[in-house]
């Protein structure tokens, strides 16, 4: 169950107080102790990581952006109160032991093993380079027979055929140059 604790922190000097800040109206997220450094003056007065702010020195911070909250811990000086919603803790179950531990007996220090391991090596397979798939490497350039490799040769653009010809081209030409009325060519 969540509860308000208030924790006063005084310092002598210009110490840092050993908290961090996060959240605040600016963040859209309530305004939380998010590290709190161990041995650190927060840390000895109580304040926890997870704690969330509601008020430094008496004053509200629920809608105070995350800078003015920060002006606000520094406007304290070297003592200041904050009040802080702590939440409760996590449940868990309560365990028990249900009885004594039986005490293993050893018979002479020897402890039967639960494996057994073996480090003899086993004899393997072995293959020879060039015995593999690829046993008769041909080259990829054409031989001096003719049977050479056939090399793949693509189109422009990908493109049908004659798409490109002289007669197809003259062809295209002739019927956007048609004749207008008034002899304007368009």
């Amino acid at each position: 169950m969540a509860q308000l604790v208030t924790v006063r922190l005084s310092r002598s000097d210009a110490q840092p107080w050993g908290f961090r800040l996060q959240g605040g109206k600016d963040f859209g997220t309530p305004l939380v102790v998010q590290k709190v450094a161990g041995g650190s003056i927060a840390a000895n007065a109580g304040l926890v990581a997870g704690d969330a702010v509601i008020k430094v020195n008496g004053m509200d911070v629920y809608n105070l952006r995350h800078k003015d909250a920060q002006d606000a811990v520094v406007r304290g000086g070297n003592n200041f109160e904050i009040s802080v919603q702590r939440g409760g803790s996590t449940w868990r179950p309560t365990v028990s032991p249900a009885g004594s531990l039986p005490q293993p007996v050893l018979s002479g220090g020897n402890v039967a093993p639960v494996t057994h391991t073996s480090l003899a090596a086993k004899p393997q397979e072995v293959s020879h380079i060039g015995s593999g798939y690829n046993s008769s490497a041909r080259p990829y350039l054409p031989s001096v027979n003719g049977d050479g490799v056939k090399s793949i040769v693509n189109k422009q653009y990908n493109t049908p055929v004659g798409m490109y010809s002289d007669e197809t081209i003259a062809e295209t030409l002739s019927a956007q140059a048609e004749v207008l009325a008034g002899g304007v060519l368009g």
